[in-house]
């Protein structure tokens, strides 16, 4: 369980070390970001084959190492990393403006257990995140955690294999008493993925240029941004691919995308007013933590089906 004080505020942290984006003062050399790719990879391919998950402390051990009394398990557990069925990647990555596609990789340790709407159990890049943290090297330097209590992190603001690899995992359930919240059963695992999609040649405090990182990550909470308040989520009114590349929908064509656009069909009716207009006729229109309970193509989808070109039905529609 993860108890959280009245002391915890709701803020977003847009700076420090998991945000890159923007440019230091100095001039950097150019990153090679075509080549560093292959020479990552490399890194990424040796450190799973020599590396495996040891469920008892919860910690990727290298094969071979320490003793059963030192926590290590048996040898013949001892299953690396790169055939081990709980490793799952991320292909198809575009970033930094490369023609191969970058690939990154998730192992889920515990499913969070948050059983309400299904689309906001896990966030989408857009969104943010209530988590801990601790950020390791390949050779399992920690250069930076943040485990005594948990923060907010808005992931458009964060490097990018945060942002496509959080969306793997789902948060946890919670008690509220109006004061102290608390969390418990959380999702959590590890993120790991090449400089590319982290500091790149930049580096960061205690983090070399060019290094392929670890994250393992605590995910207790999600909120889904509204970036234009017509109370349908973001992540509902844009599209992401199998990479979690993003793509933009414009329902009425009038050059605005969905996602800032108040009045998404142009129908003369605000596209909140619509949302409100029908479920507010519901019996249960909101989910234990307020969210609208939108129907969905299935219990495990986090896109809703569009319904374009349909006079007067805002995009969140379901056919």
């Amino acid at each position: 369980m993860f108890k959280n004080a009245r002391l915890i505020l709701l803020v977003f942290i847009s700076l420090g070390i998991l945000s890159c984006d923007k440019d230091p003062v100095n001039t950097i050399i150019p990153f090679d970001n075509e080549g560093q790719i292959s020479i990552d990879q490399v890194a990424i391919d040796e450190y799973l084959a020599n590396h495996y998950y040891n469920s008892d402390d919860g910690v990727f051990w290298t094969i071979g190492a320490g003793s059963v009394e030192t926590g290590a398990l048996p040898t013949e557990a001892q299953t690396p990393l790169n055939v081990d069925e709980n490793l799952e990647t991320i292909e198809g990555i575009e970033a930094n403006g490369t023609i191969s596609s970058y690939k990154m990789y998730y192992y889920e340790i515990e499913e969070g257990e948050d059983t309400g709407n299904s689309g906001y159990s896990s966030p989408s890049p857009v969104d943010s995140v209530f988590v801990q943290y601790e950020g390791m090297l390949l050779d399992s330097t920690v250069f930076d955690a943040q485990e005594r209590y948990s923060v907010w992190l808005q992931l458009s603001n964060t490097i990018e294999g945060w942002r496509r690899g959080l969306t793997k995992f789902k948060r946890g359930t919670f008690t509220s008493d109006g004061v102290d919240t608390s969390y418990m059963k959380p999702g959590i695992g590890y993120l790991i993925f090449p400089s590319g999609l982290g500091y790149r040649n930049q580096g960061a405090t205690g983090v070399p240029a060019n290094s392929s990182l670890i994250f393992k990550i605590t995910l207790e909470n999600v909120n889904l941004i509204d970036t234009d308040g017509d109370d349908v989520p973001t992540k509902f009114e844009v599209s992401f691919d199998t990479g979690l590349n993003l793509s933009f929908y414009d329902t009425d064509g009038d050059g605005r995308s969905d996602f800032e656009d108040v009045d998404d069909d142009n129908d003369g009716k605000l596209t909140k007013e619509e949302v409100n207009t029908e479920f507010v006729t519901l019996d249960n229109p909101l989910d234990d933590r307020g969210n609208i309970n939108f129907k969905y193509v299935s219990d495990d989808s986090s896109v809703i089906a569009r319904e374009d070109g349909m006079a007067g039905d805002p995009n969140y529609k379901v056919k």
